[in-house]
């Protein structure tokens, strides 16, 4: 992450299932992550679905002592009410993708000062539900964007904001293309604590800048830039980034990236990750069914 000339948020947290103490793990990787880089650190919590209430209050408070903001994946409902009823909503907690969750449970939520992130590629494709973006606002909170797998939907946030606008616009004909720009870029900093920072080009703030192009046939000509990039933003668009003021990418290309031997690295990892599996790489694996 390091190596990525881009800002990144190194969320860790301990295996799904299991109740075993990771303080150790933890400090250790939040001394060599001091909070003022490009890289910054979170704490994913396992939450209570999982473990129980006395492992997420645990991991909360080393949170709390290590200034490290969290998350949680939940799905089932009445586990936001859950964590209210023993003191454990917190306002540095962001839940994805909460399909779940009653209206009543993201009204908790809001009032809590807590954050959403919703995946809604992964959501429908998985079979989780509808995404909330409306429910979401409509009690009072501003979701972001998220992917959760990519192997199964690819990274191309673009493509995230366009769903979540469609569905929405399918659902109640809600949503403004402005509010997805804006769940992309300030509500998602605030989401994750870098506000100050980023998320906005605003004086005093680093200067994370993406430059789209507005000649490129696929969206010429350009009436509504906010609606062009939510409505047919892709990252062929994608010309120039600059990231704390510094240019990663012109004319479409990364700076100082050897793409070349980032690529037979790649093929070299996916090879050995596939031998490793049995898992053939001519077309013909297919996932086995689990036994009833």
């Amino acid at each position: 992450m390091r190596d990525a000339p881009g800002r990144s948020i190194f969320c860790l947290g301990a295996g799904w299932g299991t109740a075993d103490p990771v303080d150790a793990d933890i400090r250790r990787v939040r001394s060599d992550l001091a909070g003022d880089g490009l890289v910054t650190m979170a704490l994913g919590l396992r939450g209570p679905e999982a473990t129980g209430m006395d492992t997420v209050a645990r991991e909360l408070k080393l949170a709390a002592e290590l200034g490290l903001r969290t998350s949680l994946h939940v799905e089932a409902s009445r586990t936001i009410a859950d964590l209210r009823e023993h003191g454990l909503l917190r306002d540095t907690t962001t839940f994805v993708p909460a399909n779940g969750i009653s209206d009543e449970e993201l009204r908790m939520l809001a009032d809590a000062g807590g954050s959403l992130s919703i995946s809604p590629d992964v959501e429908l494709k998985m079979g989780f539900g509808s995404p909330i973006a409306g429910r979401a606002l409509a009690a009072g909170l501003r979701p972001t964007l998220s992917i959760d797998d990519v192997p199964s939907v690819g990274g191309d946030m673009f493509s995230t904001m366009r769903t979540a606008f469609a569905v929405q616009r399918g659902l109640d004909g809600g949503l403004r293309s402005q509010d997805l720009l804006e769940f992309a870029t300030i509500d998602a900093a605030q989401s994750c604590g870098l506000d100050a920072r980023t998320g906005s080009l605003t004086p005093g703030k680093d200067a994370d800048v993406i430059l789209l192009r507005a000649d490129d046939l696929t969206v010429f000509p350009v009436t509504d830039p906010v609606a062009t990039a939510v409505s047919a933003g892709h990252p062929g668009l994608v010309d120039t980034v600059l990231v704390a003021g510094r240019v990663v990418k012109r004319d479409g290309v990364l700076v100082g990236v050897d793409l070349a031997a980032l690529r037979t690295r790649l093929l070299e990892s996916r090879n050995r990750i596939a031998a490793a599996a049995g898992i053939p790489l001519d077309g013909t694996w297919r996932p086995q069914p689990e036994s009833e």
